[in-house]
């Protein structure tokens, strides 16, 4: 897009800007500047932007000097008011056409095509656009200032000097050859036509009637201004596979709110100029947009935009973001109440504005996104991690202190044969390829594709683990009635196999894993975690509570169940891969546990250090003494062991049970070691007798 100084000084007051400060004012509203350069022919300074997709109202030389009157804080010389389309009145009710919004036809006789005057030649000079004649001058002059789709058709090429506007008819059906050279399926879309007669005039959006430019020679012309349903031409191009510079326009969207202006100015170029007698127009005038207010909270705006750099380090004030509202043109109120303004946004910044985010994005962007801090506030809040992800935090950790690799890999898999019919199996629909079909049912078989792939490469020692999510479809039997849910999971996976991983003595030979040391190392994965857990021997009634592919890739013998002792909820498995397996290592026993960690979670129980008592050491040394008692065998020493202590003697210290010898069937001795101990002192025999004494009274009246 390219910006005549001369010709925006023409729009707006441009007196006590300089150049190079509107450059600097461009790029700092966010439009990229390409080039500046002058034309000293036609004294002329040029600035080539680089637009953004989002900012079509732009394109234009109206709609940059309204973006530029915005910036500058200034207002139009001839300032526009600009027509809404709910001023816009729909002719007639009776007719309705999908491909328009706008239409508007008026027939001029009697003119004389001539060379366009010299300041129309220069500005389209300055757009690198080759002048022709007058009318071919206006309509580029037009579209260059309003982005606006009006054209003019010779009249005496259609073979008449005059007609009537209302002479003139949009049909879906038309030999639209005299447009189209080329081929095409524009035929099969049925796209409506402007049509007189049998003369077609344009595929209206698509494609005008070459034929019918005016030359020098050209008395009497239609013209004709358009504004087309951007779905209606996006869907006729998408059929076609046509594409014109026409079409592309009008899928931008051109502007309603400048449709009057533009053409008005295009009929008063004509007359002016050209002269001729205009005749009655024709009008069509689609609903008119709906118009929406956007909300945006006071507080919103100061979160997202931050204090300023005045010397108070204020937020924006509500009158200066009214100012900066009303300079965008931007009609808004504020309720004072509630903190909340409520803004209609004009329509020719509908197709951007759509957001309260939009609105204080421009809001900051008018200001000056410069007088912000730039920086983020300080703050020592910190987000808190949920259990699950300290679990699996906890979980990576201990796995990788224990020598083993993680592993990642794709939910999606490849549905083998021999399950092809479980219909524990989620299906995607449209899958991208053959071997991304399903989605994953448990983990350990990833790690058995990546245990083959080692053993390919020689690499014959593979612990690895993997921690994912799994899906699955569960029955639900309720009311009588069978129906499947899909559930999602988060299992880890582990897989352990080594040649070598023991040697009793430096002479002995290297020995393999074996099961009782896999069974180990996962215990104390367990015991790391405060988990408490317990095993059972896999029997064929779990059969049907584990996948079937887990029963046909182990040897259930040496398969046990992992469950929770409180709940009884099984947690997972643990086993060795069965030697007929398809991924069975000959060298060496592979072993695999597989764990759903939602319900591990549950069995982890932390210890409470709160109950712990905390005292200081003592300096002094302690007195031992041992001595034994005989009970039957029905009587509880655990209970006479807590009545000793619980006397509140501060110089007992511990007890302990080192021995017992049982006489017959009747009668135990049991020996206990006693341990005293003062904080402040050495203790005496006296202190001992003393204790001595309780203890024979607590020992006496436990026998009785």
């Amino acid at each position: 897009m390219k910006i005549s100084w001369k010709w925006l000084g023409q729009i707006i007051e441009l007196k006590n800007i300089q150049f190079d400060e509107l450059a600097d004012k461009l790029t700092m509203a966010g439009f990229e500047i390409e080039a500046t350069y002058e034309l000293p022919e036609i004294q002329d300074k040029i600035i080539e932007l680089k637009l953004t997709a989002n900012r079509q109202d732009t394109s234009f030389l109206i709609g940059l000097a309204r973006e530029i009157s915005t910036l500058l804080n200034k207002p139009l010389k001839n300032y526009y008011y600009h027509i809404r389309s709910n001023d816009i009145n729909e002719t007639d009710k009776k007719i309705s056409y999908h491909s328009l919004q706008d239409l508007k036809l008026n027939t001029i006789i009697n003119i004389k095509n001539r060379n366009s005057p010299t300041w129309i030649q220069n500005h389209l000079k300055s757009y690198n656009i080759e002048a022709t004649n007058l009318l071919n001058d206006i309509i580029e002059y037009i579209n260059i200032k309003w982005g606006q789709d009006i054209e003019i058709f010779d009249l005496e090429k259609i073979g008449v000097k005059s007609i009537s506007s209302h002479e003139i008819q949009i049909f879906n059906k038309g030999n639209i050859s005299q447009i189209i050279d080329e081929k095409s399926n524009l035929d099969y879309t049925n796209p409506e036509v402007l049509q007189y007669k049998n003369t077609i005039l344009s595929i209206i959006g698509i494609k005008s009637n070459h034929r019918l430019k005016c030359d020098l020679n050209t008395s009497s012309i239609i013209v004709c201004g358009t504004i087309c349903q951007s779905k209606y031409i996006n869907s006729i191009t998408k059929k076609s596979s046509i594409k014109t510079e026409k079409s592309t326009k009008h899928q931008k969207k051109i502007l309603r709110c400048d449709f009057l202006y533009a053409y008005e100015e295009t009929i008063r170029l004509i007359s002016t100029f050209a002269q001729g007698i205009v005749g009655k127009s024709y009008t069509y005038h689609n609903l008119p947009y709906k118009q929406t207010n956007i909300l945006v909270n006071k507080k919103n705006i100061n979160n997202i935009l931050g204090p300023t750099k005045n010397y108070c380090n204020n937020f924006l004030s509500v009158k200066k973001i009214l100012d900066t509202l009303d300079q965008l043109n931007f009609r808004s109120t504020y309720n004072d109440i509630k903190q909340i303004f409520t803004i209609t946004i004009p329509e020719y910044r509908l197709h951007d504005i759509k957001r309260p985010i939009d609105v204080i994005e421009e809001i900051g962007r008018i200001y000056g996104f410069e007088k912000f801090y730039d920086t983020l506030p300080k703050t020592t809040n910190k987000g808190l991690i949920s259990n699950e992800r300290q679990i699996i935090k906890t979980i990576r950790r201990v796995l990788r202190d224990l020598g083993i690799h993680e592993t990642i890999h794709y939910s999606l898999k490849k549905k083998k044969k021999p399950y092809q019919n479980n219909k524990k199996f989620i299906e995607l629909y449209n899958p991208i390829n053959k071997d991304q079909t399903i989605l994953q049912s448990n983990i350990f078989t990833n790690l058995l594709a990546i245990q083959q792939y080692n053993i390919n490469q020689k690499n014959f020692s593979i612990e690895a683990f993997e921690i994912g999510r799994i899906f699955i479809k569960d029955l639900i039997h309720q009311d009588c009635i069978n129906t499947q849910k899909n559930q999602e999971d988060i299992h880890l996976a582990c897989i352990m196999g080594k040649p070598n991983f023991s040697r009793p003595s430096w002479t002995d030979d290297p020995k393999e894993l074996t099961w009782f040391h896999a069974k180990g190392i996962l215990e104390e994965f367990f015991e790391k975690l405060q988990a408490n857990v317990g095993w059972k021997k896999f029997t064929n009634s779990y059969k049907t509570e584990i996948s079937q592919q887990v029963a046909d890739l182990f040897n259930l013998k040496r398969t046990s169940i992992i469950y929770n002792p409180i709940t009884k909820e099984h947690i997972g498995f643990f086993g060795q891969l069965d030697y007929l397996s398809e991924y069975y290592v000959e060298d060496y026993a592979t072993y695999i546990f597989e764990i759903q960690l939602s319900a591990l979670k549950r069995t982890i129980k932390h210890a409470d250090h709160l109950h712990y008592k905390i005292k200081p050491y003592s300096l002094y040394p302690s007195v031992t003494r041992d001595i034994s008692i005989k009970l039957n065998n029905d009587q509880n020493i655990e209970i006479i062991r807590q009545r000793i202590l619980h006397q509140n003697n501060n110089l007992l210290e511990s007890i302990e049970i080192f021995n017992e010898y049982k006489h017959n069937t009747s009668k135990r001795n049991i020996s206990l070691r006693i341990t005293y101990r003062a904080q402040n002192r050495t203790l005496d025999d006296k202190d001992l007798t003393q204790i001595n004494e309780e203890i024979k009274y607590v020992l006496n009246h436990a026998k009785e």
